[in-house]
């Protein structure tokens, strides 16, 4: 089998790529290891309004629920409240889907269950059932990306979520509860019931949070591998990764769909730029995706940082000072653009932060440098 272009992983960021090259003449093939794209979805389809406008298909027939209000509340219970609306709910099973299926509509060869199995060449890899050849493979299959390990990347670090479905609650608001550093779990709506989740490291006591929160469960627990970092590089030579594979998520909330299409969308368009000078595609790729999301994931994995070094006190005493500009707060606040308030804040009021825990702005700094240096 031959492709120009082989794509390994058919959730949001590898259908969405597909759709995008093969609408414009690619020969594409898109290999997924599962019986159907979205299915069993990982994701609390938490889609804020920049994220469900940057979808290149989007169906108010997959909206569950409308998010109205948010409230977060640190360990010793000091709360903020957001009031406004923030997001929809959508069926990310049904959204890869019909995703993956318009991908296929426009031209694309979709393959399901055929796992991709490794590289036989520079330009030939190994998938179920036979070989395809290709000029670019890219890596849409997750954190653990099959694809970043052939050409030789490092894992990247990953954190877990897990989240179950419970009986009827929660009607239009999302409910957070900080764990610890920047660990939360959370109850959101999920269309007649509600949905219980928390996000920690691999050892920490999940189904046990998940399951406390969730009195009536309804379905099974549900979970995946996030990204803890941004990869310094999404591409190398004749393949690039997009989505988790490229650790493109937001540092604060874990999400991942808005960056996803964010970076299909700029691979498809400097590859119809550019393909005959794959390598400056590729670059220009990377650099243009870091000129668009840069300064919010600067600002996101400064805070994160700075979180992760707070004590539960200390995070306590944070919310009691944030609780004096709550109305800026929630001004600014957008699901999408989680560390903006902070750049409205008050300056003298940032100061007092970074003075009253200087191990953790220290850490804060030590991670806008390492931003920096990657260039």
């Amino acid at each position: 089998m031959r492709a120009e272009v082989l794509i390994v992983g058919g959730g949001i960021a590898g259908s969405t790529l597909a759709y995008l090259l093969a609408k414009t003449g690619f020969e594409v093939v898109i290999v997924e290891r599962k019986r159907l794209p979205g299915h069993p979805h990982h994701c609390s389809g938490i889609l804020g309004f920049d994220a469900l406008r940057e979808l290149v298909l989007f169906s108010e027939d997959w909206v569950l629920s409308e998010v109205n209000w948010a409230m977060f509340v640190s360990p010793g219970g000091y709360s903020l409240e957001i009031s406004k609306p923030l997001a929809k709910v959508v069926n990310r099973s049904r959204m890869d889907l019909e995703t993956w299926e318009l991908a296929l509509s426009s031209g694309a060869r979709g393959m399901l269950s055929t796992p991709f199995k490794g590289l036989i060449s520079r330009n030939e890899a190994l998938i179920k059932g036979g070989t395809v050849s290709f000029d670019l493979i890219v890596g849409a299959d997750g954190a653990l990306s099959s694809v970043a390990k052939a050409h030789g990347l490092s894992e990247i670090e990953v954190e877990i979520g897990l989240q179950r479905v419970c009986g009827k609650g929660l009607r239009d608001g999302y409910f957070v509860k900080m764990l610890g550093g920047s660990k939360f779990s959370w109850l959101q709506p999920w269309g007649e019931f509600t949905k219980s989740g928390a996000i920690g490291e691999l050892g920490d006591p999940l189904p046990r949070l998940v399951s406390g929160n969730c009195p009536e469960p309804v379905g099974k627990f549900e979970g995946g591998l996030i990204p803890k970092r941004i990869r310094r590089k999404f591409w190398g030579n004749g393949f690039a990764l997009v989505g988790d594979s490229a650790g493109q998520v937001k540092p604060m909330s874990r999400g991942g769909v808005l960056l996803a299409v964010r970076a299909a969308k700029l691979l498809s368009e400097e590859l119809s730029r550019k393909w005959g000078e794959l390598d400056l595609a590729l670059a220009n790729y990377e650099r243009k995706w870091w000129e668009l999301n840069g300064d919010e994931l600067l600002l996101g994995r400064a805070i994160r940082r700075y979180l992760d070094h707070l004590s539960p006190k200390q995070l306590d005493s944070i919310f009691r000072s944030l609780k004096e500009n709550e109305d800026l707060i929630v001004k600014n606040f957008e699901t999408d653009h989680q560390a903006s308030p902070l750049a409205k804040l008050p300056k003298i009021k940032v100061l007092k932060l970074i003075l009253s825990n200087p191990k953790a702005s220290a850490a804060a700094v030590s991670e806008a440098l390492r931003h920096f240096m990657r260039w």
